[in-house]
């Protein structure tokens, strides 16, 4: 039909996921969920805001992560910009934004369609996850529009722990993901290679992992359901 070529063509949904805990699994989730949604032929981008450049750097060994838009952009006045030139020629954008709270941050949350929020399952995390909640909110206050968030579990070694994690979470308002990425080797293996537990090893269970954790994001991004 006339009218639907690519300049009409809907934006992408923007996900950025964010948290000022270092090592918390922000860039692990960046890669997963943008390697499997590709894999399922929706088109993607992802855009690096992290002074570390640790997802360019993963986007540079020549793996599966190659194969995805990448845009690399430390000017927090470039990252509004940045994240709309890509949602509109991508189905989906992936923010990784840095391990500490800056105006890049804030810029991204702004025009977030959710806010994945990764935590590890002890007390440290979990405290970071309520801290950037709030920070969603005052944001989300401040644009005077409602921004989904969801805080995912990572590198959970004991199920009981992560129950409680769980439940700590859900007390700070911070709702959790039922899936969450599981302390697999299948993670840190596949940052070596700049590819995905999606491509390395499709049947494992990290692969799972990740397949649990994009379906349930799924209905939040493009079936409208908060």
């Amino acid at each position: 039909m006339r009218g639907e070529g690519k300049a009409a063509r809907q934006k992408g949904r923007v996900i950025v996921t964010a948290t000022a805990k270092g090592g918390a699994g922000k860039t692990t989730c960046v890669s997963c969920l943008g390697s499997y949604w590709a894999a399922t032929g929706r088109q993607v981008g992802l855009l690096d805001t992290d002074p570390n450049q640790t997802l360019a750097r993963w986007h540079k060994k020549g793996g599966e992560l190659a194969n995805l838009t990448l845009r690399s952009e430390t000017d927090e006045h470039a990252i509004i910009p940045a994240i709309d030139e890509l949602s509109a020629a991508h189905d989906v954008v992936l923010v990784d934004c840095a391990g500490f709270s800056n105006q890049a941050m804030i810029f991204a949350l702004g025009v977030a369609d959710l806010v994945l929020i990764p935590a590890m399952t002890d007390e440290a995390n979990i405290f970071e996850a309520a801290k950037m909640k709030r920070l969603v909110d005052s944001t989300s206050q401040m644009t005077r529009r409602t921004i989904a968030i969801r805080s995912i579990l990572c590198r959970v070694k004991r199920s009981q722990v992560a129950e409680h994690s769980r439940e700590q979470l859900k007390v700070m308002g911070v709702p959790p993901l039922m899936a969450r990425f599981n302390d697999r080797v299948a993670f840190q293996e596949a940052s070596f290679f700049g590819s995905s537990p999606v491509t390395l090893a499709p049947k494992g269970p990290a692969s799972e992992d990740i397949k649990a954790v994009a379906e349930e994001l799924e209905p939040l991004l493009w079936r409208g359901k908060n």
